[in-house]
């Protein structure tokens, strides 16, 4: 239970990203990286921020089923509130995912229309 409370520690709310990150470094730094690299890279191909958090996050319970037994031991708890943290970032997220459909999400390096 020490790990999984330390995990449920770095959590502390806030925009979908940083703190899905800060979850994420309290497991592995394997696991740190794979979620930003994807992160950044559909930052650099797509320029939607909010894309490359919502994407990175439902990787990140992906990334750490598939790591099991080669970077970590899988444990269900902590499979299981990645997964929760996953979703509730895509609930904060609503609003940007209807941006995104309609196309009106501002990009990455460029300034508002208003």
């Amino acid at each position: 239970m020490g790990k999984l409370y330390r995990v449920f520690l770095r959590w502390q709310g806030g925009e979908g990203g940083a703190a899905a990150l800060g979850v994420r470094s309290g497991l592995d730094w394997i696991l740190v990286r794979g979620t930003v690299l994807i992160g950044v890279i559909i930052a650099f191909f797509f320029r939607y921020s909010s894309l490359a958090s919502l994407v990175s996050a439902v990787f990140a319970p992906v990334y750490y089923a598939f790591g099991d037994g080669l970077a970590w031991n899988m444990e269900g708890p902590i499979l299981f509130s990645i997964g929760v943290m996953t979703l509730l970032l895509i609930y904060r997220h609503a609003e940007n995912i209807n941006r995104l459909v309609r196309g009106t999400e501002s990009q990455l390096g460029r300034k508002k229309q208003v």
